[in-house]
């Protein structure tokens, strides 16, 4: 099947935020799944979609959607998998996954804000049926003190 895996990665930083956004995209025939990560200042979203143009709307599939976030300064990792049944035609692409506040992991400044310094994020998102997968990761340095 390495074959046929196709990736197509697409990033940019958020403009005015300063916060990394990530999206990445593989395709086999008219199957995509797609997996992305966006940072904000007090959380991230690691979610994953699959879409197909053509299979219709009421169709689901299972995919799997594993999220990590490494916080490099300490060692850290913080790992959250699921798989969910999800229906194609996702609007405002990729909505499984997770959303993971800085402060539930341990990782917020008192404020609720990320701690300073480096962290990688990355989502996998895998379809089930034909074993497509997108991963989408990405780096970020918070020079901001608490």
């Amino acid at each position: 099947m390495a074959g046929a895996f196709a990736a197509l990665v697409a990033a940019a930083t958020a403009g005015a935020a300063g916060k990394p956004e990530v999206f990445a995209s593989s395709r086999i025939g008219h199957l995509d799944v797609t997996s992305g990560v966006l940072v904000s200042p007090k959380s991230v979203d690691l979610r994953g979609v699959w879409s197909g143009d053509t299979h219709p709307c009421s169709e689901t599939r299972l995919l799997d959607v594993k999220g990590e976030i490494d916080f490099i300064s300490t060692g850290k990792r913080v790992v959250r998998k699921g798989t969910f049944k999800t229906g194609n035609c996702a609007e405002g692409g990729p909505n499984m996954g997770f959303t993971l506040s800085a402060a539930s992991i341990g990782l917020a400044c008192p404020n609720g804000r990320w701690k300073p310094g480096r962290y990688e994020f990355v989502t996998t998102s895998l379809e089930h049926r034909k074993r497509l997968r997108a991963v989408a990761s990405v780096g970020w340095k918070n020079p901001t003190p608490c």
